[in-house]
């Protein structure tokens, strides 16, 4: 996920907002589930089977190298799977992914024969590291036979983690989808409700975001604090992805979203920031900015991340925070997990990804420790229906509130040339938000941008 920027002192405040009180119920983590499938394989570094007649339990041995972009999530992660097996060992290396330097790592070693046995893809690559030749194994063979997960993990994840031939060679241990996030001060004492599907329907089109943007300009606070917040949920109600035959394609809804962002910007009605700067994060605790885009992850790593635990910190309150679903279903990174082709650890390394995302136990325990989201259906379809699983942020359950989302998300319309392009395209806006390009300008700048950036694709 999208975390590589985070710079606030996280660990304080999720002490403050999570560890003692974000989730309600919460289960202790202190004792790791046990295996249930007495299945025999063969692992490198060796494997026992414990026990007699049905209780015969899996052990599993070895050492395996866990290649991500960040360790808050890897270090969770393979320390989970080492408790529940304490006979492996996960070597974890971190790459951060600022300047390409985790896909560039990543790559050089599958080149020199020398890969991780595992090794994470987020969203703006993933569809990059799928398709790298001689990098990520086929789990759509057996013997992982993953074309058999489809009733058992979102769907969207698993065709997102497919390469180009159709095979799916990475899966993801999380669910992504997202929505607006808002301050129900402001929205109380603004638009005369701080009930979700009240603010929903004030966001419910290009109108009606214009118009509640003029509510809350005439009261001077910003509908948003940057133009980019509008680009991710505009980004998910695309009909058609970036690129379309080989070509550069703008969907209708980018040119929706332009025009919509220019008028914004010309009216003063938002807060002219940049995403994931300082000021961006600063804020999260002003009374004068009003919604962000926040996917299931944006809650502990947006929110909480700019708020710097301060305990007489309005914005901290409890349920101070509220979620309105947007016009148009849409997700908002992720992270996948594959097997290397060259690895020599395979069976655990497929163990592992099965812990990842299959074993309920562990994904329970995940989500209820650090409030992300599953991937996996069985736990998400429990959790919504948890009634003392409420995020105490908020107010709300929120894998109640993103059910309805996950079978509307579009997983086609993500391709791998999405970071350079959208790089391109922010670049331009900027320019053009400023008021030193004109519109074709723009358009004609952003165009010849990925033209120059990207050779095996048609520009007009």
């Amino acid at each position: 996920m999208n975390k590589q920027y985070i710079k606030k002192g996280v660990a304080v405040v999720l002490s403050v907002l999570m560890t003692a009180s974000l989730l309600v119920g919460c289960k202790k983590d202190t004792d790791q589930p046990q295996p249930t499938d007495p299945a025999e394989t063969q692992q490198n570094g060796g494997e026992e089977t414990q026990g007699s007649g049905e209780e015969g339990k899996k052990e599993l041995k070895g050492t395996l190298v866990f290649a991500h972009f960040n360790n808050d999530e890897a270090s969770v992660l393979a320390k989970a799977f080492e408790d529940k097996y304490p006979g492996v060992t996960v070597e974890v290396q971190i790459t951060d992914r600022a300047n390409d330097a985790y896909v560039t790592a990543v790559t050089s070693d599958i080149r020199a024969g020398n890969p991780p046995d595992v090794f994470a893809a987020e969203a703006a690559d993933v569809k990059r590291l799928v398709n790298y030749e001689g990098g990520y194994e086929d789990l759509s063979a057996a013997p992982y036979n993953a074309e058999e997960l489809k009733s058992k993990l979102l769907p969207y994840t698993i065709e997102i983690g497919r390469s180009d031939d159709g095979k799916i060679r990475a899966l993801s241990h999380q669910g992504t989808p997202a929505a607006i996030g808002y301050k129900r001060s402001l929205a109380r004492k603004h638009l005369g409700t701080d009930d979700p599907a009240e603010i929903a329907e004030m966001f419910s089109s290009k109108e009606k975001i214009l118009e509640t943007a003029k509510k809350l300009g005439d009261a001077g606070v910003n509908i948003f604090p940057t133009w980019q917040e509008l680009m991710r949920i505009y980004l998910g109600a695309r009909e058609k992805p970036w690129v379309v035959d080989g070509k550069l394609t703008i969907d209708d809804k980018i040119y929706e979203m332009i025009d919509l962002v220019k008028e914004l910007r010309d009216n003063g009605y938002e807060g002219e920031m940049n995403a994931w700067d300082t000021q961006w994060y600063a804020a999260i605790e002003d009374e004068e900015n009003f919604a962000w885009a926040i996917p299931t992850w944006g809650l502990r790593w947006i929110i909480i991340a700019g708020m710097e635990g301060e305990e007489d910190n309005p914005m901290a309150t409890a349920g101070e925070w509220g979620l309105a679903h947007a016009p148009t279903p849409y997700y908002w990174g992720g992270t996948w997990y594959g097997i290397a082709q060259d690895s020599e650890n395979k069976e655990l390394a497929w163990e592992f990804i099965k812990f990842l995302t299959l074993d309920e136990e562990q994904c329970e325990a995940h989500a209820r420790k650090t409030g992300d989201f599953t991937s996996n259906l069985a736990v998400i379809e429990k959790l919504s229906k948890d009634e003392s699983f409420v995020h105490e942020l908020i107010g709300q359950n929120p894998y109640e509130f993103y059910l309805p989302l996950l079978d509307k998300i579009n997983p086609n319309l993500m391709t791998r040339y999405d970071g350079t392009i959208e790089d391109a395209f922010q670049e331009a806006m900027k320019s053009y938000l400023a008021g030193t390009l004109t519109k074709d300008e723009m358009l004609q700048q952003f165009k010849d941008k990925v033209r120059s950036d990207i050779h095996d694709i048609e520009v007009d």
